[in-house]
């Protein structure tokens, strides 16, 4: 007799520019083994197809997604929420890193859910994300015992517009104990095979990530996710700079032991014109600094917003490639950040202190909706 399949209940939401199937907690295998089984056959993965047909995956890293989210304990949270990126052709489960994006629809699915209920109004969920051990602030309404998702915020790389979610990163920086410069240098020399030495930083805020010159692999950052995807050997050159960065700041012993998802690899640039993939121009004077950035194998079709949190503590931190290359921007305005689908505004609050860098804390605002809840099926 064949076996019936596994259902689990579940809601499909989508955060910023990703999407992710919702969990909570006590539905998720505690055994590590089963947890990760029933995580690749909800997404499709293994497929080397790559396009994740057999679940709910999307076929690009943005779209393999999942979150576990249950009531805190900690003095400081309410809730805990755990991420997982899975990996489209070989099913990798990594969880090492956070997810900006859908870390703006981890409150309105505790709320909803149940898991930490609010009164209808001016809402704030403190979120406790165990990758990063960091703490993240979700403003937004509630009515009527719901997330309110309808509004008129446009974000780059979603169509359509939703309600604001302001996200505060609190105290972002040092997810490897290490501070925002887990190496302690403003800036290094790094080198790829086929395009000798260059500089580079490394910054760990909200997530680790290494920014190295665009111009160093003959790109300006005005192409298209896509392009870059398509130049094999400037791909090849950022995963060995990823790899070297992981060992530097110290995530790992050996470059071949760097996980999937961190640290993420960025390059960067001076402000130019571009065409966002809308097909809308955007002006060289609408932003600061212009990003593309490598996760899992792939350059992001807009920018992860953890990525974005360590592009704008990078950007306030003086001597780092990314400070010198937007022209040490003030720290007290808004940050601009291009990517492929327009521009992300950000804020850093930081202060210089004796032992080093202190960020007070990272802001971004993400719209969320809940697309589909009910039962996953899996085997």
């Amino acid at each position: 007799m064949t076996a019936l399949p596994n259902k689990t209940p579940a809601v499909f939401f989508r955060g910023g520019t990703s999407k992710a199937i919702f969990f909570k907690a006590e539905d998720v295998p505690e055994d590590e083994g089963q947890r990760d089984d029933m995580l690749r056959a909800v997404m499709g993965s293994p497929d080397p197809y790559g396009r994740q047909l057999d679940g709910l995956g999307g076929g690009i890293s943005s779209l393999s997604k999942a979150m576990w989210v249950g009531r805190s304990t900690r003095n400081d949270a309410d809730v805990d929420y755990t991420f997982a990126q899975i990996g489209i052709r070989d099913g990798v489960i990594d969880l090492s890193s956070n997810c900006g994006n859908m870390t703006s629809a981890v409150a309105p699915f505790a709320v909803e859910e149940g898991i930490f209920p609010v009164p209808d109004g001016d809402a704030m969920v403190r979120m406790f994300n165990t990758n990063t051990k960091k703490v993240v602030h979700a403003h937004f309404q509630v009515q009527d015992g719901r997330a309110v998702s309808t509004g008129d915020m446009e974000i780059p790389g979603v169509s359509g517009a939703g309600a604001p979610m302001r996200l505060d990163w609190m105290d972002p920086a040092g997810t490897l104990g290490r501070g925002v410069l887990p190496t302690g240098q403003p800036q290094e020399t790094f080198s790829a095979p086929g395009f000798g030495e260059f500089p580079g930083t490394i910054v760990d805020a909200a997530c680790v990530c290494v920014y190295v010159p665009a111009a160093a692999f003959g790109l300006t950052c005005g192409e298209t996710p896509m392009e870059i995807d398509a130049k094999a050997d400037v791909m090849a050159a950022l995963e060995h700079v990823r790899r070297d960065a992981a060992v530097r700041a110290g995530m790992c012993d050996h470059p071949d032991d760097t996980d999937q998802g961190a640290p993420r690899v960025a390059v960067i640039a001076p402000p130019l014109e571009y065409t966002a993939l809308d097909g809308r121009a955007v002006e060289a004077a609408a932003y600061q600094v212009a990003v593309r950035m490598v996760a899992m194998g792939n350059c992001h079709r807009a920018i992860p917003l953890t990525g974005a949190m360590c592009v704008s503590a990078g950007l306030v931190v003086d001597g780092t490639l990314l400070n010198k290359m937007a022209g040490a921007p003030d720290p007290s305005a808004a940050l601009k950040i291009g990517n492929p689908s327009g521009v992300l505004t950000a804020e850093a609050k930081a202060s210089k202190t004796s032992d080093g860098w202190n960020i007070v804390s990272t802001t971004a605002y993400r719209t969320f909706r809940r697309i589909m809840d009910g039962f996953v099926y899996h085997p």
